[in-house]
């Protein structure tokens, strides 16, 4: 009898004790909060955003650095910084770095001991038997798994990391890139409207000539088809306008009806000196924001492939154990409880040999990505280096030709000597002229946008060739 009350005894305070763990494990858990989605209320939410929106979102972000000034308007570089802190879809894109660090923190974490009991509460014979087993075991981890765990998950926290940084460049490259078709829409419709006045003149001039006797209907329908063909693309201009703000609203994360001041230059599309070179583009390919992201998932790889063989050892579970057994008299007994794998039939070769397939994988994917981006840099400098030296025949030889022998015309035709015709053909060829030199000077732009989205960085911050650090 009095064992028995020992035994009750213990059993009672080790109900307690196991229900004080309980309580604090418990208290450390995290607990579920409801977050409803609201269709209705985002949506008033992006309708509400506004470019105004901008600054405060930037001094929130950055608060050690100059406040942002946009009493100018948006110029290319601060088009690229509203698309960084506004863009929903790079906002979405940025969370996961919080899902890295998560997998980060649980690769680093020691499995939960497991708590095992049996009762057998009862026997026939002998009748009045009764035997209880408790036993507490924890997993001790193969020497090389958690390490190579925690070694997958720190790279794949990097590698999260740049391919965060290269989508916002991506973010800021076609935001930026939205800008230019903005600006190039507008140098169209201001070079429709410089055409325009230049064939009304060349219109007035006709019918005056009419009046005197000395012009034909012929020239004066000619000119007015001239006329009317340069109003009729000023429509399609406008509409062209009109879509590319609408793109660029999108690119930097506004409503598409949200108001936004643009800062353009006199000349926008004004060509400056080319000081970085080939081979130094090339150089500075693999600290790109893409290839440093393809260099971690390399490594993300290496760890996997490191785990795998740490797993081909025999996993161990040890722990203490306890049984009570009552034949008459209660009797308790103390141990150690153990397990252990037999690897006679899995040495974990099937996954060894897939993770090494996957690393072999990881080192091509690279390989093959920085190849390809070599090939497209220089592919992209070639164009640059093409439309420039157009750019540079059209504007040493081309224009001036074209002004020169519009000029002249003019000349003859105020004296008389040449007929409206001859005037319109001159004034046709100038017109065509210039439209073709804004239209390489705006595929010029696009062309270095595009180097510059290969490259991952401003070509600004090309410096004699060689990359800024």
């Amino acid at each position: 009898m009095m064992m028995q009350n020992v035994m009750r005894e213990q059993w009672r305070r080790l109900a307690w004790a196991a229900a004080i763990v309980a309580l604090l494990l418990c208290g450390g858990c995290a607990h579920y909060t409801p977050q409803p989605l609201g269709p209705a209320a985002i949506q008033e939410q992006l309708r509400r955003f506004a470019a105004a929106d901008l600054a405060a979102e930037y001094a929130l972000r950055k608060p050690n650095e100059i406040p942002l000034d946009l009493a100018a308007g948006f110029g290319p570089n601060e088009v690229g910084i509203a698309a960084l802190l506004l863009n929903p879809a790079l906002k979405a894109k940025e969370l996961e770095r919080g899902i890295a660090a998560g997998q980060l923190l649980s690769a680093g974490l020691y499995p939960n001991p497991t708590f095992d009991t049996r009762s057998l509460p009862g026997s026939t014979h002998p009748t009045g038997r009764k035997s209880f087993e408790t036993s507490l075991s924890f997993e001790l981890l193969r020497w090389q798994e958690r390490a190579a765990n925690k070694q997958t998950k720190a790279a794949n926290q990097q590698a999260v990391h740049y391919e965060i940084l290269s989508e916002e460049w991506k973010t800021v490259s076609d935001a930026r890139t939205a800008y230019w078709t903005v600006v190039a829409a507008r140098e169209r419709l201001r070079l429709n409207s410089e055409e325009t006045g230049l064939s009304t003149r060349m219109v007035d001039s006709v019918k005056a000539r009419i009046k005197h006797g000395a012009g034909t209907s012929f020239d004066s329908n000619l000119a007015e088809m001239q006329n009317l063909k340069l109003q009729m693309e000023r429509q399609k201009l406008e509409s062209d306008a009109d879509a590319a703000e609408r793109a660029l609203r999108l690119a930097i994360g506004l409503p598409y009806d949200a108001e936004i001041k643009l800062r353009i230059a006199s000349t926008p599309l004004a060509r400056e000196p080319l000081v970085w070179k080939l081979p130094a583009l090339i150089a500075a390919l693999p600290d790109s924001a893409m290839m440093k992201a393809s260099e971690w998932r390399y490594e993300v790889s290496e760890g996997e492939l490191r785990a795998a063989i740490g797993r081909q050892v025999p996993s161990l579970k040890l722990g203490p154990s306890n049984t009570l057994d009552f034949d008459g008299h209660w009797s308790s007994l103390y141990g150690f409880v153990g397990s252990v794998d037999v690897p006679i039939f899995d040495r974990n070769q099937g996954e060894i040999k897939e993770k090494c397939a996957a690393r072999d994988l990881a080192r091509a994917d690279y390989i093959a990505k920085l190849q390809a981006r070599q090939g497209a840099v220089a592919a992209a400098v070639a164009l640059v280096g093409s439309t420039e030296r157009r750019l540079a025949f059209q504007e040493s030889q081309l224009l001036p030709k074209a002004r020169e022998n519009l000029s002249l015309t003019e000349k003859a035709y105020k004296a008389g000597d040449l007929s409206g015709t001859e005037i319109l053909t001159a004034q046709t060829l100038f017109i065509e002229s210039e439209k073709s030199h804004l239209d390489l000077l705006i595929e010029y732009r696009q062309n270095l946008a595009a180097l510059e989205a290969l490259l991952g960085r401003r070509l600004d911050d090309l410096s004699n060739g060689e990359a800024k650090k």
